[in-house]
């Protein structure tokens, strides 16, 4: 009877004890993985456009892809909001970020964190770690008119240039020189290149989408050494939960099956060979291994290359080595 109680008071202990210290560590465990499953919250996105795209709409694009992650993982939303690169900065300053942000060169993204992503591109690392992966990418292109207007100009090289975009870089790496290089706003360029008063004009994926539209003959030489023309996105959220769906998500972003509909919105892939409704686009498509500049670049910096940039093009050898330690 002894040996009964004795038995029965050792496995009673062995049984606290048990569950004070495996059972606890087991609930608290099996706590966190319940909470990740039934996690139902937003996760808020900024969508800035600092260059120009390709047709339709970034911001409708990622908000598509976001419905179709929802369905992916229950209880996840994610809202996407349109942002100039002015408002996103004046958030910052006062504290207030979102969970994800993709941008383009010369917004100053701040409280990024590392990311694991399948598909990386080096304008997004710093060493080897990975800050900024692209979703899509636009290309600079050569367009040439063989129908010119009587009287037109066949020596100026019209160049399209956004406010931090840096086409220049484009003729630098690819020696492509004209006798005149005349810069012109986006719109003011396709405009006066459409109406027959140049031969030779340096547009991006954008116009090559425009005069698709527009069916005019041209002949398009795509530029293969250079680039800055990418869509980058970042983890920006503190919250431990959040940055994991919000890397989950970017994983999705950059996949084969959300890359392969690129060609919805005139835009191309980094890392799939994307068919593209556009024999243009697809001749852009096939190129990669571009130089580019980082994505972490300020406007200020991107306007000091531009200035090198036509100093280079007028023969200032300093300028352009000056360059050349800029570019990754």
């Amino acid at each position: 009877m002894k040996a009964i109680r004795l038995i029965t008071a050792l496995f009673l202990v062995f049984s606290v004890t048990f569950t004070t210290f495996y059972g606890a560590k087991k609930i608290n465990d099996e706590k966190i993985s319940a909470e990740s499953q039934s996690y139902k919250g937003i996760i808020s996105m900024w969508q800035i456009d600092s260059f120009e795209g390709g047709i339709g709409s970034r911001k409708q694009f990622l908000l598509k892809v976001a419905r179709s992650f929802e369905k992916k993982h229950n209880g996840v939303l994610i809202m996407v909001t349109n942002l100039s690169k002015e408002g996103a900065e004046e958030n910052f300053k006062n504290g207030v970020f979102p969970d994800l942000i993709s941008y383009g060169n010369g917004v100053n993204v701040q409280n990024v964190s590392e990311i694991s992503v399948s598909n990386t591109v080096k304008g997004g690392q710093i060493g080897d770690k990975t800050y900024a992966t692209a979703w899509c990418r636009g290309g600079y292109v050569l367009i040439t008119n063989p129908n010119l207007s009587k009287g037109g100009d066949e020596k100026t090289l019209l160049v399209s240039k956004s406010d931090y975009t840096l086409p220049l870089m484009g003729l630098l790496e690819n020696e492509v020189l004209g006798d005149t290089i005349e810069i012109m706003s986006p719109m003011d360029a396709y405009v006066k290149f459409v109406s027959g008063k140049v031969k030779r004009f340096l547009g991006t994926q954008r116009d090559i989408n425009r005069l698709k539209t527009r069916g005019m003959e041209v002949e398009v030489t795509p530029l293969e050494k250079y680039n800055d023309l990418y869509q980058y996105v970042s983890i920006t959220s503190s919250d431990q939960l959040k940055r994991y769906y919000a890397e989950q998500f970017i994983n999705y972003l950059v996949s084969k099956e959300v890359q392969s509909q690129l060609c919805d919105i005139g835009m191309l892939s980094c890392f799939y060979s994307v068919e593209q409704q556009s024999e243009h686009l697809q001749a852009m498509q096939k190129i990669s291994g571009f130089n580019t500049i980082s994505a972490f670049t300020s406007a200020e910096i991107i306007e000091e290359i531009h200035r090198l940039s036509l100093s280079a093009l007028e023969g200032n050898k300093d300028a352009r080595i000056k360059i050349e330690n800029m570019l990754i």
